[in-house]
């Protein structure tokens, strides 16, 4: 498969995905329906000012007709446990599983240790929402002025804004997974 054909195919998924008739592109980017039909199936070679008009017209950056699809939609990074960003305290260490803060969510882990561990003193608030689910132990978790007791398996949202605390129940450690969108840590 040559270049041009994923030009085409690109041009092509990004149109229908923004649910706009060829005939309507076509007009606006001063080319004829037949012509941008060719292009999508890879039968035209574009001028780079025709594929420049397309690229505005779908608004989306140039590069993004050359960039491989199946690579940017399915780009991962890999964190290995050894180099996760950990931060400690006495009671809390906090582990960044996201391998950065440049995405729109960050994952992390919490382990409370000791009976009693809590995360603050008074509950504070962070303009991320958060989903986070108790891998092991017992915690209580205080929302502003309501407090829930989680275990094992349990997860819980906790919106934006909301003032919040965890404490450990359990004898020794409590292992807590979360994400927080936007990134906040």
């Amino acid at each position: 498969m040559n270049k041009e054909v994923n030009v085409g195919m690109t041009i092509k998924n990004i149109r229908k995905s923004k649910k706009l008739l060829l005939k309507d592109v076509a007009s606006k980017c001063g080319i004829s329906s037949s012509m941008l039909s060719q292009i999508e199936k890879g039968n035209a070679n574009p001028s780079l000012n025709t594929i420049k008009s397309i690229a505005q017209v779908l608004e989306v950056p140039l590069f993004k007709f050359f960039i491989d699809s199946d690579k940017e939609k399915y780009e991962f990074h890999l964190l290995k446990k050894d180099e996760r960003k950990i931060i400690s305290t006495e009671y809390v260490t906090y582990e960044l599983l996201s391998p950065d803060v440049e995405t729109n969510i960050e994952c992390m882990q919490m382990t409370l240790i000791g009976k009693n561990a809590e995360t603050s003193v008074k509950p504070m608030s962070h303009k991320g929402e958060e989903v986070a689910v108790l891998l092991d132990g017992k915690v209580k978790l205080t929302i502003g002025k309501f407090s829930v007791v989680l275990s094992s398996g349990d997860s819980i949202h906790i919106p934006a804004m909301a003032p919040h605390k965890w404490t450990n129940l359990n004898d020794t450690k409590s292992v807590i997974i979360f994400s927080v969108t936007p990134p906040e840590f």
